[in-house]
């Protein structure tokens, strides 16, 4: 007969068992489960690479039909057309783009006519889930396939026919777009679409910069809006593949090429805090100038008696005028950002283009043109930061070198505080120069612009675009 401890024993050992075997089929289903994650997570990566490559090629054959412009050098292309085809370029792509929108509506795919972007993104990875716990289907939110592909459309007529605003929104909205589809057709749990999305997100940054680790902070910084151990490996994955397929396909070129900051003098630290009071200031005004923008447009459609998406041809003529007068803040502006990083504009010149590229962009917001704000924050920040680059060159006697610095300074100050962004864009600006002194100027720069921006505003861009959508 069986004494009590031995049966007690033999229990515990059946107990035992029966758990190891359960936390063996968990951890397999758990190992399955983060398998799949990753492999969608390259797969997306290579494919938002691919589509990015495509919108770039897209809008680069645009330009060069429309302004004979080649490698995007649009700058350069218009000063040597007539006049009257420089003006009425931007008007044509205005009415295609009028069509598209109007294409959009008829086809139900959006109530109010503009583009996709990434408030869309950031919206869908907050309600993935409903209030009862179920998944939303991502259709229901203007991630579907259909808003993708108009997203694409709008964004390579309107650029490329010199809308001035940027590549980046409605590219990190393609990306989502793409990630969440394949994640919610094979039935991914509400956390894992959430990480998809920003898989998304990090493989469009990546390729429009050839700027991985930036792509990564972006999606957890903006997209996902927190760090979660989980989703760093899927995203870091994505966002490699994605970069790696641009770099095959455009080669291995930064998107800028400034020059060498290895021992920057050490006085120009103790001017990046006024540069980024000067950041918070501009980035104050540019993100209520463009959240604003939409409804002032749709205010001033209602007024002259026509239909919202008729606001493109319109807006296209004012830019036409832009194009005669400043080439330089047509479409994403990326020549004029590189000009002024090679200290190639002075600095009155430079606040006149800083203004001109808000007003430029204020009206292409307004008027429902394809484009996000990401390359237009960067542009002005290049300006306005080359401008007081230029005032510490005066001060301190180091030419053109303080002017280049303060030039990347100011560009990753004013983006990131108008994104919400301080850790994207400072990586931005080290994974093009190479540069732990510069990348420091950076982020002393951009933490005090952001901070001011969010106690005054409580966000950036996306947040307060957001918050006007809900009322």
């Amino acid at each position: 007969m069986d004494s009590p401890n031995s049966s007690l024993t033999e229990d515990i050992k059946k107990r035992a068992s029966q758990s190891k075997a359960m936390v063996t089929r968990y951890s397999r289903r758990n190992l399955l489960s983060e398998a799949k994650v990753w492999t969608l997570a390259l797969f997306c990566g290579l494919l938002v690479g691919l589509a990015m490559a495509g919108l770039r090629a897209c809008i680069v054959g645009i330009e060069f039909i429309g302004f004979g412009a080649e490698n995007e050098r649009i700058t350069s292309a218009v000063t040597q057309l007539h006049p009257l085809r420089a003006l009425l370029i931007p008007v044509i792509g205005g009415f295609i783009v009028s069509l598209l929108l109007y294409i959009g509506l008829k086809l139900g795919i959006r109530g109010d006519p503009r583009i996709g972007g990434i408030r869309d993104v950031i919206e869908a990875r907050r309600h993935v889930l409903d209030r009862r716990g179920r998944t939303t289907p991502l259709d229901s939110m203007h991630m579907s396939l259909k808003d993708g592909v108009q997203t694409f459309l709008l964004a390579i007529v309107s650029l490329g026919s010199g809308a001035s605003a940027g590549r980046e929104g409605p590219a990190v909205h393609i990306g989502a777009v793409l990630s969440g589809f394949f994640a919610h057709r094979l039935k991914f749990t509400p956390a894992q679409i959430r990480a998809l999305l920003g898989c998304g997100a990090a493989a469009a940054v990546a390729s429009s910069f050839n700027a991985p680790l930036a792509g990564l902070l972006f999606a957890h910084e903006v997209v996902l809006g927190r760090y979660r151990t989980s989703d760093i490996g899927p995203i870091a994955v994505a966002s490699v593949s994605g970069s790696l397929v641009t770099r095959l396909i455009f080669g291995n070129d930064a998107v800028f090429n400034p020059p060498n900051f290895d021992n920057p003098p050490i006085i120009f630290m103790l001017g990046t805090p006024f540069m980024g009071l000067i950041a918070a200031g501009l980035a104050i005004v540019m993100i209520r100038a463009w959240v604003a923008a939409p409804a002032v447009g749709s205010r001033f459609a209602d007024k002259i008696n026509i239909p919202h998406w008729m606001l493109p041809p319109i807006a296209g003529l004012i830019i036409g005028v832009f194009a005669l007068a400043y080439p330089q803040v047509l479409s994403v502006g990326y020549e004029a950002t590189a000009t002024s990083i090679a200290t190639g504009y002075s600095a009155i010149f430079m606040l006149i283009l800083a203004i001109a590229k808000i007003a430029a962009t204020t009206l292409c917001l307004g008027a429902r043109f394809g484009g996000g704000v990401f390359s237009s924050s960067i542009f002005v920040g290049a300006m306005i930061g080359g401008v007081f680059g230029a005032v510490m060159a005066a001060l301190t006697g180091h030419g053109d070198l303080a002017q280049s610095f303060f030039t990347l300074v100011g560009m990753g100050a004013i983006s990131g505080a108008v994104l919400g962004a301080p850790i994207s864009t400072t990586l931005i600006v080290f994974e093009l120069t190479g540069s732990y002194e510069t990348s420091a100027a950076v982020l002393i720069s951009v933490s005090m612009a952001t901070v001011i921006v969010q106690a005054t505003l409580g966000g950036g861009v996306f947040e307060k675009q957001l918050r006007v959508d809900r009322f």
